[in-house]
């Protein structure tokens, strides 16, 4: 019996021991670090199919005064199918942009809507802060939008900002028409974008009634010395506010009216750029602005901007090689002066490479004037601008005695003196290639 109480104990003993053991192992395991690999797998890493064809109508900042429900876009299906963009997204107020420092591809375009005028917080004449603040970006936040943008991201402004007719009221109830334009006139006046100038269009409804007021239409017959987008004929835009002001920074315009009124310019910054365009109606049928976004979409991504110095250069080339005069209207001088402002020395650079190609060609640079001031005046200005492009032209490599100049002050208009777009046409410098 002795014998069979030993064996007992000795058996409880043997399997506490094993019961302590596991434990102990248990408890080693669950305290050791254990190395797991993580993979980030989201839905923002994996290309969606919401980025082709129709959906994008519902997702990218296509404007319009209409409530979008279930819009199908003006094209065809055989349209939607071939449209095969593959690009990232997001409103302005919605980017992360702690994860944009440490991923700028996270996003291919951050796009800012029109804002409302009181909601529009203007803190300095800089439009670009005063987005950023309007939107509750901190300064390190603004400062990594900036070098999203120099590393290859674009920033889509559609419009400015709008204004209703009951922003502003009396202390009787009435609306205070005037002080509804004294405010936006406040809020968009002498604006740059970063170091660009601001041109503002301001346009007010007419009333109907005490409350109502008409919807404004405006309607523009466009185009574009851009190739790619010379098949864009008509854009109308149309707002239901009673005052709305479009900002148009001074850079590359893509599109004009026939008039010459910029109505979408690019600002090339780095890599990347801003564009900012009026916000036109899409849903119209007899109207561009479906085409014209989907092609201005294609166009930024594939960064098809970096080709225009190249499109400039084939102008330039078409037209000598015809034996056509080339002006050029947009060369700017300072004040009063005949020194030529930077933007301006860039636009000698076709005209260059033309001459470089062909070393036996000479240039005729003829300076001309409008009729503000007396016609001795004029004519010494017209040979200093035309002798201040002769001498950037020699510091880019072309040898002077290729290069003859002469002024004719005002005696050679092209357009009336009497009105300041005629006197902007005659303020040119024209060139003339000479065969030899």
């Amino acid at each position: 019996m002795r014998k069979y109480i030993l064996s007992f104990i000795f058996i409880i003993l043997f399997l506490g021991g094993c019961a302590i053991r596991n434990d102990a192992t248990f408890e080693k395991k669950i305290l050791s670090p254990e190395r797991v690999e993580i993979y980030d797998v989201t839905v923002d890493n994996i290309w969606p199919e919401v980025n082709n064809g129709r959906k994008l109508l519902k997702e990218f900042p296509f404007v319009s005064y209409k409530p979008i429900i279930d819009f199908h876009g003006k094209f065809s299906d055989q349209f939607y199918s071939k449209i095969d963009y593959r690009y990232k997204f997001d409103n302005i107020k919605d980017v992360d942009f702690w994860k944009l420092r440490t991923n700028p591809f996270a996003e291919d375009f951050v796009y800012v809507l029109p804002m409302w005028a009181n909601e529009f917080k203007r803190v300095s004449n800089d439009l670009f802060e005063d987005i950023g603040y309007t939107y509750n970006l901190s300064s390190k936040e603004q400062e990594i939008l900036k070098w999203w943008i120099d590393e290859g991201g674009i920033l889509w402004v559609e419009g400015g900002i709008y204004s209703t007719r009951y922003d502003t009221f009396k202390k009787n109830g009435e609306i205070d028409a005037k002080a509804i334009t004294s405010k936006m006139v406040e809020k968009s006046r002498n604006l740059k974008f970063l170091d660009k100038s601001v041109q503002t269009y301001i346009y007010k409804s007419k009333k109907l009634d005490f409350i109502n007021y008409e919807p404004l239409k405006l309607k523009y017959r466009v185009k574009s010395d851009i190739p790619y987008f010379q098949d864009i004929n008509n854009l109308q835009l149309i707002t239901k506010n009673f005052m709305t002001v479009d900002f148009i920074p001074k850079g590359r315009y893509i599109l004009r009216s026939k008039t010459g009124k910029p109505l979408v310019s690019f600002i090339r910054y780095g890599k990347g750029g801003v564009v900012f365009l009026r916000p036109f109606e899409f849903q119209d049928k007899m109207y561009d602005g479906e085409l014209f976004r989907w092609k201005l979409i294609y166009f930024l991504l594939n960064r098809m901007y970096l080709d225009w110095d190249k499109d400039r250069y084939q102008n330039v080339k078409d037209r000598f090689d015809k034996g056509l005069k080339l002006s050029l209207h947009n060369l700017h001088f300072a004040y009063d002066s005949y020194q030529l402002t930077p933007d301006s020395i860039k636009l000698l650079k076709p005209i260059v490479r033309y001459l470089k190609e062909h070393p036996t060609y000479r240039v005729r640079v003829e300076g001309n004037t409008d009729s503000i001031a007396s016609r001795k005046y004029n004519y010494k200005l017209s040979i200093n601008r035309a002798n201040s492009v002769k001498s950037e032209m020699v510091k880019m490599g072309i040898d002077r005695s290729r290069i003859d100049v002469v002024g004719y002050g005002e005696d050679r208009p092209i357009a009336s003196n009497k009105t300041e777009k005629g006197r902007s046409f005659n303020r040119r410098v024209d060139f003339v290639i000479i065969r030899k």
